[in-house]
């Protein structure tokens, strides 16, 4: 019988996190989600910040009322609404709440709060139902899947998987035979909504506008199967999703198609199917 590797979640959650922040970053009001905290930056408009805060008073409340001061109630009832609303006058993505979080995030057991929560997330609930559709559940599979899922919502995540795997309905030969290369076409299908060769009929991307259509002209090359490397390449006629500040945007494709890349050309991640059954019991 295969031994299955047990020991990956902690694995999973440094290489996401190494695109995402340490326990006490803190970013500013990115795309106006409010504040983004910690190692997967839980935002404050999803709502995902105020269960985390929560889960962290729960911890040690003495720490966290020292650390919040006398508002820390405050706090976890504007978050637990999953509002922007200031608290004491002062936006959360502003001093003295940007040092307050931060000093929390160095707390240890707010640190152990914080692996917990994520690998006990709605993140990690997709990932595996991700590797069940997909049928690949190795360390590097599942880091990519978790990864999509924090970048994209779990949703957002699995839609491109269930095309992908109705996609292989329509004509078996289209599936690899080599793992990474049909983790490579889900990292691929994840990308693609983010790119396209004809113009847009409308700029925004979605109905927020914080994602608008932008002409690009160069990009990151497309994930092949068997060459998982990427390179920068020149292109015309091609617009990206792109957001982050106007006056210097971001692709979305090319992130995605970026951080894939990066994950399946990690020479540190293994290729071995993972224990599942150790969720919920090891963080």
């Amino acid at each position: 019988m295969e031994n299955l590797i047990t020991d990956w979640i902690p694995t999973l959650l440094r290489k996401t996190s190494e695109h995402e922040g340490n326990y006490w970053s803190v970013q500013a009001n990115l795309d106006g989600n409010g504040v983004s905290y910690g190692i997967l930056q839980w935002t404050q408009k999803s709502g995902s910040l105020g269960r985390l805060l929560r889960a962290m008073a729960a911890a040690d409340p003495i720490a966290f009322g020292r650390f919040f001061s006398a508002s820390w109630a405050k706090l976890l009832d504007a978050t637990g609404r999953a509002s922007l609303e200031a608290v004491d006058g002062v936006a959360l993505w502003a001093e003295p709440w940007v040092s307050r979080f931060a000093s929390a995030g160095r707390w240890p057991a707010f640190q152990q709060v914080q692996a917990r929560v994520a690998a006990e997330s709605e993140y990690m609930v997709g990932a595996i139902e991700i590797a069940g559709l997909l049928g690949v559940s190795s360390e590097r599979g599942m880091t990519l899947y978790y990864n999509r899922a924090v970048h994209q919502g779990v949703s957002g995540a699995l839609g491109p998987a269930k095309r992908l795997v109705a996609w292989y309905a329509e004509d078996p030969r289209r599936r690899p035979a080599a793992s990474n290369d049909i983790i490579a076409q889900y990292a691929w299908t994840c990308a693609s909504k983010f790119r396209r060769t004809s113009a847009p009929e409308r700029r925004n991307y979605n109905d927020d506008g914080n994602i608008w259509w932008s002409p690009v002209a160069t990009e990151w090359s497309e994930l092949g199967l068997g060459a998982h490397r990427v390179r920068r390449v020149s292109v015309s006629g091609v617009w990206h999703a792109v957001t982050g500040p106007p006056s210097k945007p971001w692709s979305l494709y090319d992130l995605i198609t970026k951080r894939s890349s990066d994950i399946l050309t990690d020479t540190t991640l293994r290729d071995a199917a993972v224990d599942l059954g150790i969720v919920g019991r090891v963080a």
